[in-house]
């Protein structure tokens, strides 16, 4: 018998023989040679894979790859197409099945984009509603649960630390938890397969340990694990197996050291950025002051008493915590958050009463919440030419000036080719890129990041590290919110902690890692 992990348990399936394949009893799903095509253009070829009981896997490959249609393809949200020569089969108690009907209830996915659905959907369910929801595979919850599945609802949320938090609203919660939320969400009806896709996005080391922690007592349990990721460190021990894709096709699957090995020798990995030399420029004029805010988001203070500075010359990084209220605080420098009655806000030369066009028209932003508000499906180009108008989408006519300086930021920054493709077509970490673009379109004085690397595989990581690096040595300013010490860029100088809404320090970076050491602590 298996070892099991209290409040997840898997039971093993049964199925009849299948030629060619040993021990079928132990197969859950089987690709084989399977294409899928979607807005006219191959997102998988030639595919073959078979997921089995106990055995977990990682899933890696470049921004583009077909890691997400992967998974999809995996839990039937997507199928083979009609011409395609191969077929998936799921091997349920009754027979193999080329149908994913119950599939998907019993392979739950977590990723930014099922996360992004809230956001777009303005869904404001409570956390413990948002976890009961997962044993009837929808939004909202039709029916009561029974007294077992309450249970296993709540084992889920103390295994993921977030008890506390099951009266909040999901749209109300940091967006790492939120991600443990949703994790919760997928546990809580004991799935046969766990699909991941990049979903430690957004949270802070602790919690990254937290929600992997949990990860690996799931595969220690016998539930398979297919957890893609552009971090190889975040995959855990009990991941024992990788595959990796290449413009969609497996081109190495096995065991996890030899495909690692292939990954990391075409895939430079960014090393930890070490602290700028000069930590203590000479004080020049000040960018952007926050005096004595507050700042209440739906009604909650989230951002207590803070008095802050951005002088010429400085760059920041904002550290903390999940729920800190690092995001309300970038939100506050652009112009989309106000201070409550009492504090004040003045950034650049424009005075506390500049409207926020007139601030974005000066200062570039990049968050995960912008990229969840693109809900249309606009071509590339156009979320880049967006960055002129500081809209969602084209309201007005772009000139042909706009449209070369689109083309030229879309060329620096290798996504040219993504001019005439439909943001729904694309990664998770593309459409970061184009963020990117979209935010540097207007050459800001001010670059506002929140975690602008997640979703970028290492080469591309790198790649906007040093562009970021490249466009701070030339003069523009950056405040940087990232989980990541190795993300804390060379010319950062300055440091940012936040906890719980206040400010526990604020001066000069002082380690190399990145990580500010204020009191000793």
């Amino acid at each position: 018998m298996r070892a099991s992990t209290p409040g997840i348990v898997t039971p093993r399936l049964a199925s009849p023989p299948l030629p060619g394949h040993i021990q079928t009893s132990l197969l859950l799903v089987t690709l084989e040679n399977v294409d899928v095509r979607l807005w006219g253009r191959n997102l998988l070829a030639g595919v073959s894979f078979a997921l089995r009981e106990g055995e977990s896997w990682a899933l890696l490959g470049e921004n583009g790859a077909g890691k997400s249609s992967f998974l999809r393809l995996l839990r039937g949200d997507l199928w083979p197409h009609p011409e395609s020569r191969g077929r998936r089969l799921y091997h349920f108690p009754d027979g193999p099945s080329e149908s994913p009907i119950g599939a998907r209830e019993l392979m739950p996915l977590v990723s930014a984009e099922s996360q992004d659905a809230y956001l777009r959907g303005e869904w404001s369910l409570r956390v413990e509603d948002v976890v009961r929801t997962g044993f009837a595979g929808s939004i909202w919850l039709d029916r009561p649960l029974s007294e077992e599945e309450e249970r296993r609802a709540g084992e889920a949320m103390a295994l993921l630390g977030i008890e506390d938090l099951r009266r909040r609203s999901i749209l109300e919660v940091s967006t790492g938890e939120a991600r443990k939320v949703l994790l919760a969400r997928a546990l809580a009806p004991r799935p046969r397969a766990l699909l991941l896709d990049e979903f430690c996005n957004g949270l802070d080391a602790p919690s990254r340990a937290s929600v992997l922690g949990a990860v690996s007592a799931i595969a220690r349990g016998g539930t398979p694990v297919v957890f893609a990721t552009h971090r190889p460190e975040e995959i855990v021990p009990e991941v024992g197996h990788a595959l990796l894709l290449e413009r969609g096709r497996v081109v190495a699957q096995g065991p996890r050291r030899e495909v690692l090995a292939r990954f990391a020798a075409s895939h430079p990995a960014p090393g930890a950025a070490p602290a700028a030399e000069d930590g203590s420029p000479a004080p020049g004029p000040v960018l952007v002051s926050v005096e004595h805010a507050d700042v209440l988001v739906e009604g909650r203070r989230v951002l207590r008493d803070l008095t802050w500075r951005m002088r010429e010359g400085e760059n920041w990084a904002v550290r903390g915590p999940n729920g800190a209220g690092k995001s309300t605080f970038l939100r506050l420098l652009c112009g989309e958050e106000h201070a409550a009655p009492g504090g004040k806000v003045r950034r650049l030369d424009l005075g506390e009463r500049a409207s926020v066009w007139e601030v974005k028209a000066r200062v570039g932003l990049v968050t995960p919440q912008l990229q969840s508000d693109h809900r249309a499906d606009h071509l590339g180009e156009e979320v880049v030419l967006s960055g002129f108008f500081a809209s969602i989408g084209l309201g007005d006519e772009p000139s042909a000036g706009q449209r070369e300086a689109a083309r030229r930021w879309m060329e620096r920054l290798g996504i040219g080719h993504l001019a005439g493709r439909r943001i729904h077509s694309l990664s998770y970490g593309e459409m970061r890129k184009l963020l990117l673009a979209r935010a540097l379109v207007r050459d800001p004085e001010v670059l506002l990041l929140d975690e602008p690397f997640n979703g970028l595989d290492p080469r591309s990581r790198v790649e906007m590290m040093e562009l970021i690096e490249g466009l701070c040595q030339g003069g523009t300013r950056v405040v940087l919110v990232t989980h990541h010490d190795g993300e804390v860029l060379p010319c950062v100088n300055r440091v940012l902690e936040l906890r719980d809404g206040r400010i526990v320090y604020q001066g000069q970076r002082r380690t190399s890692d990145g990580g500010p050491r204020p009191g000793g602590r």
